[in-house]
């Protein structure tokens, strides 16, 4: 089997993993606990990737205040519900042990708080197929994805030899300015043209496509923009 990337970065939600009902109806709880007008469902979907902090100001017009009173409203329901009305994609945990028994690197690199990395991780018995896990603290109001990435990163690693995979242009941005291949998850929560727009190297439609090009092929359905 010949590995495409030695090292092989991944976010977490709507990439590793679907966690868009749990956040969905975690904000929306949110919101109606404070009293907040209610966002459609699709605005309610964009909160899946970016820290929530800079969600509840963008889309919600929140002071930093307000933004904390909301998150804290919300982790009143996700840490104990809405933290496993998720799922893995399909194919993920066959594609991670792939990597790990060839011999790659694998780690988490997301914007979501370590424990609940750490326990959803485990929660789909995909932990030992992860050198490391890197998210951020429970106090942390926002989070640079490009820090979050060089934390995950193995030390000394070939900058070319190092992939990042995310749904979010802020994954692909976060990656390019670092020098990194920046795959895009397709399959996640972008929006149309979102990942090409940002700069990614390829774009993959489904978790087996992706598996295919990191394992030793090249996915026919791959966007590349090498």
């Amino acid at each position: 089997m010949l590995l495409k990337y030695s090292c092989c970065l991944f976010d977490f939600d709507g990439t590793v993993a679907d966690t868009g009902e749990g956040i969905r109806k975690s904000v929306a709880y949110s919101l109606e606990k404070m009293g907040v007008p209610m966002l459609s469902e699709s605005m309610l979907s964009r909160f899946i990737g970016p820290p929530l902090h800079d969600s509840y100001k963008e889309y919600c017009g929140m002071t930093d205040e307000q933004a904390d009173m909301a998150i804290a409203c919300y982790r009143e329901r996700y840490v104990d519900i809405g933290l496993y009305e998720s799922y893995l994609y399909p194919g993920m945990a066959a594609m991670l042990h792939g990597l790990h028994e060839a011999g790659a690197y694998v780690a988490i690199a997301s914007a979501k708080p370590q424990f609940m990395l750490e326990r959803l991780s485990a929660y789909f018995k995909i932990s030992e197929y992860l050198d490391d896990i890197v998210g951020i603290g429970l106090d942390r109001h926002s989070a640079d994805k490009r820090d979050l990435i060089l934390r995950a990163m193995k030390p000394g690693v070939d900058l070319q030899q190092t992939c990042m995979v995310g749904d979010r242009r802020f994954d692909i941005e976060a990656a390019r300015a670092l020098g990194l291949i920046a795959l895009g998850a397709n399959y996640g929560y972008a929006l149309p043209g979102e990942l090409i727009e940002a700069g990614a190297n390829a774009v993959f439609e489904s978790v087996s496509d992706l598996s295919i090009y990191l394992l030793g092929g090249i996915a026919a359905s791959a966007q590349e923009q090498m």
